[in-house]
């Protein structure tokens, strides 16, 4: 079974470390009354919109985040909610193109997101430790994709510039 992945683009109120957590307070950008607070651990991948990893001290307060959040994880019932993401990316005001993550088939389509990967030889495929990984190493993994177009065909195309193969959930 496939993960049910959220994405929250919010903007950073505040940020400070407790216990070795980074503790990233937001507020939504779609509805100013809605606060959350991320809890990012050593495990979250930390990253920039073109895949290059940062620590929770590189993001401004105010600055733009967008959190992928397992839907299915049970939230603390408290106010503002509280989560741990499965990745955090720092959407630089320079930086063009989006951002995803989902599963993806043999045929390097993800039903969830309705978009199918075309892979060139451009396209940099890495794990979270940066080692290499070959196509044959993207089938049924968890994919973070950044890409900057896509055709308007259903389902979408798009020829990734950048692929990183994650372990923060499983497929089954």
């Amino acid at each position: 079974m496939q993960p049910v992945i959220r994405k929250i683009e919010a903007l950073v109120l505040s940020i400070s470390v407790q216990s070795g957590v980074g503790i990233i307070e937001t507020i939504s950008e779609k509805d100013e009354t809605k606060k959350s607070i991320l809890k990012i651990t050593g495990q979250t991948p930390l990253l920039t919109k073109d895949g290059h990893r940062i620590g929770v001290s590189a993001i401004p307060v105010k600055g733009r985040i967008i959190a992928f959040v397992d839907s299915k994880t049970p939230l603390p019932m408290v106010s503002p909610p509280q989560t741990t993401p499965l990745l955090v990316i720092f959407d630089q005001y320079d930086k063009k193109g989006e951002v995803v993550i989902g599963a993806f088939d043999e045929m390097l389509f993800s039903k969830q997101l309705k978009l199918k990967l075309h892979i060139k030889d451009s396209t940099e495929m890495v794990d979270l430790q940066g080692k290499r990984v070959e196509k044959e190493g993207l089938i049924g993994k968890i994919l973070i994709v950044f890409y900057s177009t896509t055709t308007r065909s259903i389902p979408a195309q798009t020829n990734p510039t950048k692929i990183i193969v994650t372990d923060v959930l499983s497929t089954e």
